[in-house]
């Protein structure tokens, strides 16, 4: 439907902003692969007319915001949205089945990795979205894998792009390297982020944990005075001070 040509003069033309427009309308569900967009920014870099950090930052902007639209209408439309025309086009009764069993069982997991599975994306986030996930969980769980996948997509196309020069012969070459080994480099990427966020998460946790425990040791009323007795007769409080008779017989 796109010709890689055209779709490099897209960019070649807007570049940033064709990144970030691409991969939104991508998130949408425009039939263009995501993968070919990034490797295509990442032929941009390779040939040395887009910078890397910030071809990295357009297409991980895009992939968020397309994304988010898709949790958004789940969330807000829920069974509505996933039984309208253009879902049902996108995803039959048979395949949402299977995004609704996976979603259940896997949660938070099935919304990280359904990035690299494709078809797959667009009904999990939605799933997400109906079954009332928050947004601080689901943005932070796609971005971890929109970072996993569009940069490394990105450097695998910028590597290939300085060893040839023929744009088509480059994206076969770059969609190859990442099927070959997108199993193995996504797993390690994202489990490699799940771990720092987990650390960095557990870390806060027991910070705010020793910070309320040292608080609560100073809100602690002090004792009694050392020798002092507190006896407690129903409703009054006496205090028995062994000290106070012994003085009560110098006076």
């Amino acid at each position: 439907m796109f010709s890689v040509d055209s779709l490099l003069n897209f960019l070649g033309k807007y570049k940033y902003f064709a990144m970030f427009g691409m991969l939104l309308a991508c998130g949408l569900g425009l039939p263009l692969p995501e993968e070919v967009v990034l490797i295509l920014s990442g032929l941009a870099v390779g040939w040395e007319t887009a910078n890397f950090w910030l071809a990295s930052l357009a297409c991980v902007a895009g992939i968020l915001v397309g994304d988010s639209f898709i949790f958004a209408m789940g969330r807000y439309q829920g069974r509505r949205f996933l039984q309208s025309r253009p879902m049902r086009m996108l995803l039959n009764e048979k395949r949402q089945m299977k995004i609704h069993v996976l979603f259940a069982r896997r949660g938070n997991a099935a919304v990280f990795f359904a990035r690299f599975i494709a078809g797959l994306r667009i009904g999990v986030y939605a799933y997400a979205g109906q079954h009332g996930m928050s947004w601080a969980r689901f943005l932070l769980l796609d971005f971890l894998g929109a970072l996993a996948s569009g940069p490394t997509s990105i450097w695998i196309g910028a590597y290939v792009a300085r060893k040839l020069a023929e744009p088509a012969d480059a994206v076969r070459e770059a969609r190859r390297l990442i099927h070959e080994g997108s199993y193995v480099i996504y797993s390690v990427i994202g489990l490699a982020l799940l771990f720092a966020v987990g650390h960095w998460w557990w870390s806060r946790r027991g910070d705010r944990r020793g910070r309320g425990l040292e608080q609560k040791g100073r809100e602690l009323p002090d004792g009694p005075p050392m020798g002092v007795t507190t006896v407690l007769s129903g409703p009054q409080i006496h205090t028995h001070d062994p000290g106070a008779r012994r003085g009560e017989g110098f006076q």
